[in-house]
C-alpha cells in the first residue's frame, strides 16, 4: 500500500527528507550528547517508555511514526534546551515524510526495519543513560545516517536498499 503511494516521487519530495537527514544528524546528535551530560532520572524514565512503546510494534505491519518521532522528541527534551525542542518540532512533517521513505524499502521486511530501529534507539538510550556523551552523539548519528542511506532506493538514480543499514558494525 505505501509503495504505491510513494510510486509518484520525484527528485525534489525525495530531496527534502534527504536534506531534513542531513540536518538532524548534526541536531540530533548534539541533542543526544546533551541528554546524556544533563539528564534526570524522570527523563531517563520518559527515555525509557517511549523506547518501550517504539518496540511494542515489532509486529503487526505497523509504521510506528508517532512513537518513532515521540523517542527523538522526548531526548531532544532530555537535553534540557528548548532550541533542540524547537527544532525538532518544526521539522515533524518533513521527519515524518523521511521516516516513511525509510520505512517503505522494496525488499526489506517491516518488521526487520523496525527491529534495526529499535536496536539503534537502545544504543542511544543506553548511552544517554550511562551518561556517555561521546556515545549518545555517535549513536544517535550512525542511527539517522542509517535511516538516511535506507532511503536511496527511492532516488531517481534508481538504487537500491543496502542491508548495511541493518549492520551493526556500521
Amino acid at each position: 500500500m505505501w509503495r504505491s503511494i510513494m510510486v509518484a516521487l520525484t527528485k525534489s519530495d525525495v530531496a527534502s527528507p534527504k536534506n531534513c537527514f542531513d540536518f538532524r544528524v548534526g541536531l540530533e546528535g548534539e541533542a543526544a550528547a546533551a541528554a546524556a551530560r544533563v539528564r534526570t532520572d524522570e527523563d531517563l524514565a520518559l527515555l525509557a517508555r517511549a523506547l518501550d512503546e517504539m518496540e511494542g510494534l515489532r509486529t503487526g505491519g505497523q509504521l510506528g511514526l508517532d512513537e518513532d518521532f515521540a523517542f527523538h522528541l522526548q531526548v531532544a527534551r532530555a537535553s534540557h534546551n528548548d532550541y533542540f525542542v524547537s527544532a525538532l518540532q518544526s521539522l515533524r512533517e518533513s521527519i515524518y515524510d523521511g521516516m516513511l521513505l525509510a520505512r517503505t524499502a522494496s525488499h526489506v521486511v517491516l518488521e526487520e526495519k523496525m527491529a534495526a530501529i529499535n536496536t539503534q534507539h537502545r544504543l542511544v538510550y543506553e548511552a544517554i543513560r550511562d551518561r556517555n556523551a561521546e556515545a549518545a552523539r555517535t549513536a544517535m548519528r550512525q542511527h539517522l545516517l542509517r535511516c538516511k542511506k535506507s532511503t536511496r532506493h527511492w532516488y531517481p538514480t534508481g538504487n537500491d536498499l543496502d542491508r548495511d543499514l541493518y549492520d551493526p558494525a556500521l
